[in-house]
C-alpha cells in the first residue's frame, strides 16, 4: 500500500499544480476579456436602417440628445448584434470607442436619451452574476437603501434620508470662522 502510495505522490502533486496554473490562467482570461470590453457600450432601441448609416446615426444621437461631439475615427467599431428579426424589433447595436474617457462621458450622460437605452459591454459570467443580483438589489432599495450594481458586485450605501444632505455639508473651518469675526469686530 505506501508503494502505491510513493507512486501516486508525485502525480498528486503535478494534478494540484496543474489546478493552480488551470485556475491562474482563467482569471488572466477573464482579465483579458473585460479588457477587450473596457470602452464597449451597447445600445437598445435604435431603429434599424441601412448598414452604413450605423456611424452616423449614433454620431447623430450622441451630438443632440447628449451634447457629445464625436468624431468618426474616435469610434473604433460599430455593429448591430445578433440576426435580422422578422419581428421588426431593432437588434443592439455594440460600438467600442478609441479612449475610456469617451465612453465615461456618455455613460453621465445617458440619462437624457430618449427611447434609448445604453448599458455597458459585460463578459457572460459578469452578466449572469449581475442577473443573480437583480433580486437582492430590488430587496435594499425596498428597504429604503441606496444600492446599486457595479461591475458585478452589489454596493448598498444605506439609509435614504434628507438629514443626510445636511451631514454632508461641510463645516466653516475654524480659521474662517475667527477672519468673520474679526471683520465685524471693525464695523
Amino acid at each position: 500500500m505506501e508503494r502505491l502510495d510513493e507512486k501516486l505522490q508525485p502525480i498528486i502533486t503535478a494534478n494540484k499544480n496543474l489546478k493552480i496554473k488551470v485556475e491562474n490562467l482563467e482569471k488572466e482570461v477573464e482579465t483579458l476579456k473585460r479588457g477587450k470590453k473596457q470602452s464597449n457600450l451597447i445600445m437598445f432601441g435604435v431603429n434599424e436602417g441601412e448598414r452604413s448609416t450605423h456611424e452616423l446615426i449614433i454620431i447623430n444621437i450622441f451630438k443632440t440628445d447628449l451634447d457629445i461631439q464625436f468624431q468618426e475615427h474616435e469610434i473604433n467599431k460599430i455593429y448591430r448584434l445578433g440576426k435580422e428579426k422578422s419581428s421588426g424589433k431593432p437588434r443592439p447595436i455594440l460600438f467600442s470607442f478609441v479612449s475610456e474617457w469617451k465612453k465615461n462621458k456618455v455613460m453621465e450622460k445617458k440619462k437624457n436619451l430618449k427611447n434609448v437605452y445604453v448599458t455597458e459591454d459585460y463578459t457572460k459570467e459578469v452578466l449572469e452574476k449581475r442577473k443573480t443580483l437583480q433580486a437582492q438589489l430590488k430587496e435594499e432599495r425596498e428597504k429604503g437603501n441606496i444600492a446599486y450594481l457595479k461591475f458585478d458586485k452589489l454596493i448598498v450605501k444605506g439609509k435614504t434620508n434628507n438629514t443626510n444632505n445636511e451631514k454632508r455639508k461641510r463645516e466653516i473651518s475654524t480659521s474662517h470662522k475667527t477672519m468673520l469675526n474679526q471683520g465685524n469686530n471693525k464695523l
